[in-house]
């Protein structure tokens, strides 16, 4: 049975989250580093000292949000993609090109926030 660019899609959306979640978990993770670091000192028993934490904390944070920014975007996409085609948008080169031009607009801004403006 071919498959099609839709199943595709949907295929690569469905492994794309995977990547994202761990990443967002690891943001969530490294944020509560940042605003708890004698509690995070505590938890690793004292391996990490809060200072160091702290540290590693906010570099993990600076480094990680562009790029679950970006996935998360990507997600929403496809999935923007796929509710408007259910509502009867007619699938074809100007809903990818409308697509793929929100997300390239969105990921400049967010490229743009964290490396250009800082």
């Amino acid at each position: 049975m071919a498959r099609t660019s839709r199943d595709l899609l949907q295929t690569f959306n469905r492994l794309l989250i995977w990547p994202t979640l761990i990443l967002f978990i690891l943001l969530a993770i490294s944020g509560f580093g940042i605003t708890n670091p004698r509690m995070t000192s505590e938890l690793t028993g004292g391996v990490l000292t809060p200072e160091r934490v702290l540290s590693v904390s906010r570099y993990m944070h600076l480094n990680l949000a562009a790029p679950v920014l970006i996935l998360l975007m990507i997600h929403v996409l496809i999935g923007l993609k796929n509710a408007l085609a259910r509502w009867g948008t007619e699938e074809g080169r100007l809903l990818n090109a409308v697509i793929i031009a929100l997300g390239l607009f969105a990921a400049a801004l967010i490229i743009v926030a964290r490396y250009w403006v800082s």
